[in-house]
């Protein structure tokens, strides 16, 4: 009997602590569900004050006009920090030293060839407007003062004072060239900068054009009063393909394109003087138009303009040239000038030509590595080029106004030039070229006659 209720008793005993173990069990559980709610809802609570957090420091950045933000890329950059507005001011200079011979066709010198100064500014994301001016040999003069509104990467429009893209070389910048100056055929496209309306963009990947509608005057100058009678205006338009991009050729350019202008013009502001590569000796140049029309500039010229362009480029091995033309057709006349140029650069130190082509153009050569105090010696160019220049549809016997060349001056020449350049960093560089001009006609200069010229030019750049 003992036996049995000690029995029970351990049974009973049994029961009543697993019940009470599973009951602790479950109120164990119960508390954890509910502090993993309370973590949640705490861990949503953080995550949405950190989001207002931000949306409130966005907001203090577009309504604070108070701070600017300064940044550097490619030179010095002031804005709002939020994209509403930019401005990026840079200085450029190309200090040049001079040697010639004959000594009698150009004085050795030391000359600045450009000192700039301009600002690119963009508001409201879409608008840009850039006013550059130029103190240099020719005087204080405006370069570019437009205002551009760009949304539309396919069509972006510009207007006010700027350059025209008449073929690949005059659409590079001046501080971006193979060669210290451009050919000879950048004369026979006329003058770089001008007045007027231009639409360009890129409406397919590696083709891209421009159409422009400007005065035809040329650079700071709009159409006189006393010119009324010739004030049409010129119109242009140029295309350009890069076949590498399309077939998917890695590290090359095959850039292709032509432009063409077309426009009136009075005689006497048609006809360009041109100068050789070496910045020597003027050796062509027509005579004025007063014998013809007695000051009255009532002779109507029309200007017919075109060219044809390519650049192939593998690596840091490039080819470029290009044709021009140009026709001026008058009641009386008809004379035809055009030129053309062959060159080859090459990349010393192994930077490649397709990383600097953007937009139909080729652009600033960045080293690999800048010029320092360890092992970083900048990027090294060399370049050959062949240009050559027609005008002998003006002669010495053509009638006054209508393309009569000048005394002792030649109508036809050609150059060779040597060149090379070391990129010491994205901002500065030295140039050295050798140019040897040659004279169809011998030229008299200071009482001295020669068919030739030599140039040993130098340049130190700075671009920032």
């Amino acid at each position: 009997m003992r036996c049995r209720l000690r029995y029970g008793i351990g049974l009973l005993s049994m029961a009543l602590f697993s019940t009470t173990a599973v009951a602790e069990q479950t109120d164990a559980e119960a508390r954890m569900l509910e502090l993993e709610k309370q973590m949640k809802a705490l861990t949503q609570e953080l995550v949405d004050v950190r989001q207002q957090l931000a949306q409130a420091r966005e907001t203090d950045k577009k309504t604070d006009t108070s701070t600017v933000h300064a940044s550097f890329k490619d030179g010095l950059v002031l804005s709002d920090g939020s994209g509403n507005w930019s401005i990026r001011p840079y200085v450029r200079m190309q200090l040049d030293q001079r040697n010639f011979s004959p000594d009698a066709f150009a004085g050795d010198t030391f000359s600045m060839r450009r000192a700039r100064l301009g600002v690119i500014g963009s508001f409201l994301k879409d608008f840009v407007v850039r006013i550059e001016g130029e103190y240099a040999e020719g005087g204080t003069r405006l370069n570019d003062g437009y205002l551009e509104y760009n949304r539309w990467p396919a069509a972006n429009i510009r207007l006010g004072q700027f350059k025209p893209y008449y073929g690949l070389e005059r659409t590079q910048g001046a501080m971006d060239l193979n060669f210290m100056e451009r050919a000879m055929s950048d004369n026979v496209a006329g003058s770089v900068f001008d007045r007027g309306i231009m639409v360009h963009g890129e409406p397919l990947a590696g083709l891209y054009y421009h159409l422009a509608y400007v005065n035809g005057t040329g650079q700071n100058a709009d159409e006189s009063d006393a010119d009324a009678k010739h004030d049409s205006k010129d119109f242009s338009a140029r295309l350009t393909g890069n076949i590498a991009q399309w077939a998917g050729w890695k590290d090359s350019v095959a850039h292709v394109g032509g432009w063409a202008a077309y426009g009136k013009q009075a005689a006497g502001s048609a006809i360009p003087t041109i100068r050789t590569e070496g910045r020597g000796v003027t050796f062509f140049k027509t005579a004025g138009t007063a014998a013809a029309n007695n000051n009255t500039f009532e002779i109507d010229v029309d200007r017919t303009r075109y060219g044809l362009e390519t650049a192939l480029a593998h690596g840091s091995v490039k080819f470029q040239g290009e044709y021009f033309h140009t026709n001026f057709d008058g009641p009386a006349f008809d004379r035809d000038m055009s030129a053309w140029y062959a060159s080859l650069q090459w990349l010393a130190t192994g930077e490649r030509y397709a990383d600097m082509y953007k937009k139909s153009a080729f652009g600033r050569l960045v080293p690999k590595r800048n010029f320092d105090s360890s092992d970083g010696w900048g990027a090294l160019e060399f370049g050959l080029r062949y240009s050559r220049f027609d005008g002998s549809d003006f002669v010495a016997s053509n009638t006054a106004g209508t393309g009569k060349l000048s005394a002792n001056m030649a109508n036809q020449a050609d150059a060779w030039t040597l060149g090379a350049k070391w990129v010491l960093n994205p901002y500065a560089m030295i140039v050295l070229n050798y140019v040897h001009s040659g004279f169809d006609t011998p030229i008299t200069v200071n009482k001295d006659t020669d068919d030739n010229e030599d140039a040993l030019n130098m340049r130190l750049q700075f671009d920032f």
